[in-house]
């Protein structure tokens, strides 16, 4: 076979694994639009809405879960069949979901659509993102940002499909054709997914690779560096954690209509992609950690302007909170991919990733709290400024551990 022959099937097996990545990730995004079925859900089964918020807290914890065991699991068995378990069991929890009956505990709901689902999702996210850096070993900020942007996407795709959905039949009946879409449409993308040669990622690639030190999880695990990012993903993250699930709720209730308030919620997915996508590649050229303080500043001010707007400036605020939510999920995995190495990239952002999952269990148990005691979120938006005011702390202090490393 000639020199062209198998560059042009190389190019193809790339193509191919990169569209395969981006379609699974699209399809397990979905976790980002639970704002939209909130009210339908509390209105077919008759569930407390406190109840029902922790919905989106458990299956974010769930999936941060997932993403640990999908990076142990892809470190020795590769993206593929983690991908493939992940999207069966996220479309599998769907579908088990839709078939809870009207007066059942909430219980069900939270172990099928949350623990089943988030589990699922998260298996398939750190493995298709340590995919991607491996097809892009010189571009590992634009890598992530390709992948957690679609994953993003998710949102615009299918917050409006949802919403008709459920306006057309009922919300279980919503999520178990959605169930069924996921599954198809995932299972095919699967069998796109593959890894690079070693001898295919480039020259500069290999060089780079062959002169970073990979640590594992338990050597990861003993450094500072690793901890800091655990400490600054859980405090970064409190805002959008708090405001992700009251989104169309707090929009109808300041000024906006249900179609306005949905629309936001469907915009949030084009923010939230648009921020990794940009912020990711802005990364590769001033810095992982610069990148991150620009997103903590924009997340201040979006904490504080929450408090007291209305209308369409709260729509536009709830757009920057997401886009600046956006840009570390795809900063920080390349982040633990600079300071502990490619090797075990999918294991150790998968443990960094439990913060996340705490973060919104714990941030959100706080705003339901402070909203029974207030009955308002302005304790809540004020929370959310002062956690991502203190992660700047932390970033500051891995700037300063970055450069005494290198």
């Amino acid at each position: 076979m000639s020199d062209s022959s198998i560059n042009s099937s190389r190019k193809g097996k790339k193509a191919l694994a990169i569209i395969g990545c981006i379609l699974v990730q699209i399809c397990c995004g979905i976790l980002y639009v639970w704002s939209v079925f909130r009210q339908p859900v509390i209105d077919h089964y008759g569930w407390e809405p406190g109840q029902v918020n922790l919905i989106a807290s458990f299956m974010l914890f769930a999936f941060c879960f997932g993403n640990l065991l999908g990076g142990l699991l892809q470190d020795k068995k590769g993206p593929k069949i983690c991908c493939f378990i992940g999207i069966g069991m996220f479309g599998g929890g769907m579908l088990l979901s839709s078939f809870i009956p009207a007066g059942a505990s909430i219980v069900w709901f939270y172990f099928t659509y949350c623990i089943i689902a988030g589990i699922g999702s998260g298996l398939c996210y750190g493995p298709v993102l340590a995919c991607l850096q491996k097809w892009f070993p010189d571009k590992r900020g634009f890598a992530t940002g390709l992948g957690a942007g679609a994953f993003g996407m998710s949102t615009v795709v299918f917050a409006p499909v949802a919403n008709s959905l459920i306006q057309a039949t009922n919300a279980p009946r919503a999520i178990m054709i959605l169930g069924i879409i996921f599954l198809a449409v995932g299972l095919a993308s699967c069998f796109m997914i593959s890894l690079p040669e070693s001898n295919t990622v480039g020259t500069e690639g290999r060089a780079q690779a062959a002169a970073e030190t990979s640590m594992t999880p338990l050597q990861a695990a003993k450094t500072w560096p690793f901890w800091l990012l655990f400490i600054g993903c859980f405090l970064y993250n409190g805002t959008w954690n708090m405001l992700s699930p009251i989104i169309k709720t707090l929009g109808i209730n300041r000024g906006l209509t249900d179609t306005a308030a949905t629309l936001c919620v469907s915009l949030t997915g084009i923010a939230n992609a648009a921020g990794r996508l940009i912020m990711s590649s802005l990364s590769d050229k001033i810095g992982r950690v610069a990148t991150l303080l620009i997103l903590c500043g924009m997340t201040i001010i979006s904490g504080i302007a929450l408090i007291f707007s209305g209308g369409g400036f709260l729509f536009g605020i709830v757009l920057l909170t997401a886009f600046a939510y956006g840009g570390p999920a795809a900063v920080n995995p390349a982040t633990s991919t600079d300071f502990f190495g490619p090797k075990y990239a999918g294991s150790n952002y998968g443990i960094i990733m439990l913060s996340l999952g705490f973060s919104s269990v714990l941030f959100n148990m706080l705003s339901n709290a402070m909203y029974r005691a207030t009955g308002g979120y302005t304790l809540t938006f004020i929370a959310g400024a002062a956690s991502a005011a203190i992660s700047v702390v932390v970033y500051i202090v891995i700037s300063k551990l970055r450069k005494k490393a290198n």
